[in-house]
């Protein structure tokens, strides 16, 4: 894909290399006298870049001369500069009726033909014009590009050849050659002709930008950089040799090294939105979040529309914690694209994270109106209801999921959350079963079943063993600690207990279920004092399940009873 790629854009970099037709001007046109002012004033004009006056000047000059070949030729010069592309080709057609061996004329045609995409007539005008004048340069290459263009490769060569064998440092002839054996996959041959360019013409940062290209073909990435800068270090405008270092640094893995790249084309196109694009993608994986947002706020400037720009930027708003305004973009998304799941995945978080878990329901009911196929929506949507603890609802959703995703792990672990909330004890440990049997490494699904052995007091030792095996999974979960504690403290090794559940105290300190564990494991290890103090502790802490307070407090009222 790569070589294909490089091939068209080499092709097409042709004619965007060819050098402008430039008009050979002899000091005095052979002008009849009463002539010769106007077209004095007509010059002037023309090099001062008042074209429209240099049009009205030579007219008034072909009104006295009207079979004059060169003014003909100059009027259709200044039609082209106006615009009038057209008049231009008209005025030179009928430049060459009248005149049909002038060369200039003739070489002004094969240019206009060429602009307007009529290849098969500039072909015929350059081939007549080589056949006229054998050593114009010009033509030759002209002549080659056409034939490049049509495929007609050997022809191509073989005109350049001829071009050589006039003026064997021609620059621009052993360019083409380059390209068109780089067209042809004559890779070591095409990086010859590039060499004898750049000993001819040592600051041609195009060949550089062909020998890297070559270089990369090859696969030696090294050489490439080195021919790439030497490109940019000639000319620091050439925005291919910074796009090809920066896909070498991105492959070398040299972040950094891309970023100022692009940074450098920012600054060479700094209305290039793509650039300013990749720009902000590469700062999210470099963590530099401020700079990020800033490229892409330059692409919505310009392209308000952009929605991958603008999705980046919300997430990357939503990373560093800025939600009110993460939450005004992916509202923006949505609006521009009503079918954009992740926009709206990412809505529902952030009201679910602030607590508006009514208006993530709503988000995640839209998204199923037109999306059935995900099974973490009805997961999403199933936890918003849980936590408005409308069980009913959330038993419906994810019914509705397992229907649809009877293996899906998540939700079968979620409603296995909800049986135990409704106290169904049976039908959890089933449902937990059933998800462990399906991902034998769902850490969330081991330590639950395991918990809740131990909180009933029943099968310690598979709940041991299976808490265990959530911990070697999730080594740095102060709940998965908490839940060896709890049964460590179930099985009667309270020092173990306080140990373990100490670890999760450090590791979640602001947990009230860690610290009335922590504080019952102290209790029925003989420290009251401690007992006492952790269950305080425990009662500061919000809330995190209904009844805990009250539960924890009579357990400091009964205890303060006992010491006393």
């Amino acid at each position: 894909m790569f070589k294909k790629i490089l091939s068209v854009a080499l092709v097409l970099s042709v004619f965007s290399c060819v050098p402008r037709h430039t008009e050979t001007r002899p000091e005095r046109p052979a002008l009849p006298k009463e002539a010769y002012y106007n077209y004095m004033l007509g010059y002037e004009a023309e090099i001062s870049g008042r074209w429209e006056d240099a049009l009205k000047y030579y007219s008034e000059v072909l009104e006295t001369d009207p079979a004059s070949s060169y003014i003909r030729t100059q009027m259709s010069s200044m039609l082209l500069r106006t615009g009038k592309i057209s008049d231009a080709i008209t005025m030179a057609e009928e430049t060459v009726r009248i005149n049909p061996d002038y060369v200039p004329a003739l070489m002004l045609l094969g240019e206009l033909y060429n602009s307007q995409k009529n290849t098969d007539r500039a072909i015929k005008i350059f081939e007549k014009v080589l056949k006229l004048a054998p050593a114009q340069d010009d033509a030759y290459l002209y002549l080659a590009v056409l034939y490049a263009a049509k495929r007609r490769n050997d022809e191509a060569i073989a005109v350049l050849e001829s071009l050589l064998k006039i003026d064997s440092d021609n620059v621009m002839g052993l360019y083409y050659l380059g390209l068109i054996n780089i067209d042809l996959e004559a890779y070591d041959k095409a990086a010859e002709y590039f060499k004898r360019a750049v000993e001819i013409k040592p600051n041609f940062d195009t060949a550089y930008v062909n020998l890297g290209i070559i270089s990369e073909i090859k696969e030696d990435l090294k050489q490439a950089e080195e021919y790439y800068r030497q490109s940019t270090e000639i000319n620091p405008h050439n925005t291919i040799a910074l796009e090809r270092l920066t896909q070498i640094y991105l492959k070398g893995k040299t972040v950094d090294k891309a970023i100022e790249q692009l940074r450098k084309m920012s600054l060479q196109e700094p209305a290039n939105v793509d650039v300013h694009r990749r720009l902000g993608f590469l700062y999210i994986e470099e963590k530099q979040y401020e700079r990020a947002i800033e490229e892409f706020r330059i692409v919505l400037e310009a392209k308000p529309t952009d929605i991958p720009a603008r999705y980046y930027m919300a997430i990357t708003l939503e990373e560093i914690d800025r939600y009110k305004e993460a939450l005004e973009e992916f509202k923006k998304i949505v609006s521009l694209n009503p079918k954009h799941i992740n926009a709206f995945l990412h809505l529902g978080f952030i009201y679910s994270k602030d607590g508006l878990n009514d208006e993530a329901a709503k988000i995640y009911e839209e998204i199923l109106s037109f999306e059935k196929g995900k099974p973490e929506i009805y997961v999403y949507l199933g936890l918003s209801y849980m936590q408005l603890k409308d069980y009913k609802k959330t038993e419906t959703v994810f019914s509705e999921g397992l229907r649809l995703f009877p293996d899906d792990t998540e939700l079968n672990f979620n409603m296995a959350v909800l049986y135990e909330k409704a106290g169904r004890f049976d039908e959890m440990i089933k449902l937990l079963k059933h998800t462990i049997g399906i991902n034998p490494k769902h850490s969330e699904a081991l330590n639950y079943l395991g918990y809740s052995y131990a909180d009933k007091g029943i099968n310690l030792k598979e709940a041991l063993s299976l808490i265990k095996k959530a911990l070697d999974l999730k080594p740095d979960s102060g709940y998965i600690v908490d839940s060896l504690g709890w049964v460590y403290f179930k099985m009667g090794r309270y020092a173990e207990a306080i140990e373990t559940l100490r670890k999760a105290a450090d590791i979640i300190n602001n947990d009230p279920v860690i610290y009335e564990h922590l504080g019952d494991a102290y209790l029925s290890g003989g420290d009251s004092q401690n007992a006492l103090d952790t269950w305080k502790k425990a009662v500061e802490f919000h809330e995190k399940e209904e009844g805990l307070k009250q539960r924890v407090e009579k357990k400091i009222q009964d205890l303060k009873l006992k010491i006393k």
